[in-house]
């Protein structure tokens, strides 16, 4: 009997210890699941940080989200006159090194994942079509974009006019990243403030909207130089690869191929107060048009067919009617590099055809590029028209000539 006593409180004993370590097991456990519930509620509401194309910080439910961009170019430009003799200019050839561009740019959400909004600075060594005063920070974005659903949404503020095929990038007027286009600088409609309603579907993608001015920045509503109504829409068609990839001016290696060919028009007219010649050095420019593209993004190679029947071109001789035509390609002949050239063909100017040609070559991805080429102008005139065509294209101030430009360009 004491034999089978203890016996039994020996295996008792054992359980005892087995239900108690199960316990303690259990008590791990639901710890652990605490633990992961709680962290699992910190990702949905609280916040995170990283880099994306940009330094961010957002909420985990993508209500709120900050992203910085800064971008910069350092180049150098040698230009050398064709026109005729000048006693006052000492010497035809004109170097140097400059700050191109310096732009920093806020992005995010507020509120709503569907509310996007744009912040972008730009400080340019040298005047362009949208930065008319070098030297400043100068706003190049600023609206705020909210989804309506079924494909539909609305973009209120200073953003792309919809009209030609460079408008459907960020920074417009390029070549590929950053790099102008020739027919942009000379028939693009700009950037405005506005409001605008985009529609993107499977294949077809519509926007259009009303300005404050098409083709020259203003400051306020009742500037003397307002436009009484400027209106443009684009519609695009497409086949083959998505429009996010599409969004990307250079096809890369490896991207699928596609097709996009687009139809634009803008109008405007200006006011009956609006000062004219002789009173004013010149007329207030009333652009107004139409355009029509087509873009193949091959895998690696991109080919551009792009025509206008623009009013008040810049580079015109006189305001009127111009037509202009362009012809643009980009090869990678490598992954890292990439060869380009763009000639562009303008009606009624003392210059018709200016080209440029060159190659990019990309390090760290697309964060670090360096730019080779020249710009030549082909024509007996002046390259700069009433309304001059300035140092944004590497082209001097100076009568017909042509430029070399090395280019160095850090995107983070």
């Amino acid at each position: 009997m004491r034999a089978e006593v203890s016996a039994i409180r020996s295996r008792w004993r054992g359980e005892w210890m087995d239900e108690a370590r199960a316990q303690e097991v259990r008590g791990i456990v639901r710890d652990a699941l605490a633990d992961s519930g709680a962290r699992a509620s910190f990702l949905t509401d609280g916040w995170s940080s990283g880099y994306d194309a940009g330094a961010y910080v957002r909420s985990g439910d993508g209500c709120w989200q900050l992203k910085v961009n800064v971008l910069v170019q350092t180049r150098f430009v040698a230009a050398s006159a064709f026109g005729p003799p000048d006693p006052s200019v000492v010497e035809q050839t004109r170097w140097g090194f400059e700050t191109r561009r310096l732009n920093v740019g806020l992005s995010g959400t507020a509120f709503d994942p569907g509310l996007r909004w744009q912040l972008l600075f730009s400080d340019q060594s040298q005047p362009d079509r949208f930065i008319t005063e070098p030297n400043q920070f100068k706003p190049l974005y600023a609206w705020v974009r909210k989804d309506l659903g079924h494909g539909f949404s609305a973009t209120v503020g200073l953003q792309n006019v919809p009209w030609d095929l460079e408008s459907d990038f960020f920074g417009s007027s390029r070549l590929t990243t950053d790099d102008y286009s020739v027919f942009n600088y000379r028939f693009g409609a700009g950037k405005q403030p506005g409001v605008a309603v985009t529609h993107v579907g499977e294949s077809l993608r519509t926007t259009v909207g009303a300005f404050t001015q098409v083709n020259i920045r203003t400051n306020a509503w009742d500037d003397p130089q307002q436009l009484s109504y400027a209106v443009a829409g684009r519609t695009e068609l497409k086949w083959g690869a998505d429009w996010s990839q599409l969004e990307r001016e250079s096809s890369v290696p490896g991207d699928a191929p596609g097709v996009v060919a687009g139809l634009a028009v803008c109008w405007s007219g200006p006011r009956g107060t609006n000062p004219q010649p002789p009173s004013a050095p010149e007329a207030t420019p009333a652009a107004a048009g139409f355009t029509a593209d087509v873009r193949a993004a091959l895998a690696g190679a991109t080919l551009i067919g792009q025509c206008a029947f623009m009013r008040d071109a810049v580079g015109a001789s006189e305001l009127g009617w111009n037509p202009g035509a362009n012809v643009q390609g980009a090869f990678f002949v490598t992954r890292t590099i990439e060869a380009f050239a763009e000639a562009c063909w303008s009606g009624g100017t003392e210059v018709p055809w200016i080209a440029q040609a060159g190659v990019n070559l990309y390090f760290d991805a697309k964060a670090l590029k360096l730019t080779l080429k020249s710009i030549v102008p082909f024509g007996p005139g002046d390259v700069n028209g009433i309304r001059p065509i300035a140092g944004g294209l590497g082209i001097a101030q100076q009568d017909n000539n042509a430029s070399f430009v090395a280019q160095m360009q850090m995107n983070f």
